[in-house]
């Protein structure tokens, strides 16, 4: 039984494998390319965030919150019942399923 080494259908050729390699190791350094771009910007702006959150005094906050609820109840029982519906739209479950 002889062997062929041609580039019939079905077989791979000795040009077809480096050139696949080749294409393979170009999408390997883009998707590594792309990858460390994304992963500089989430650090990035994590770390932006993180620096923000720090410098907010809740404390500060939650008296001024206080404050205006003490001197606008209905307002204020107005707004929790609007938030809350509101969340409770966006979380309800679809029954159509």
């Amino acid at each position: 039984m002889e062997e062929t080494t041609s580039g019939g259908p079905g077989t791979s050729g000795a040009g077809d494998g480096g050139d696949a390699g080749s294409r393979f190791g170009k999408a390997k350094d883009f998707v590594n390319e792309k990858y460390s771009a994304a992963s500089d910007f989430t650090r990035s702006q994590y770390n932006r965030a993180k620096e923000k959150m720090e410098d907010v005094d809740f404390g500060a906050i939650t008296d001024q919150v206080r404050s205006y609820v003490r001197s606008n109840p209905g307002k204020a029982l107005l707004i929790s019942v609007g938030v809350g519906f509101l969340v409770g739209l966006l979380l309800r479950r679809d029954d159509d399923d």
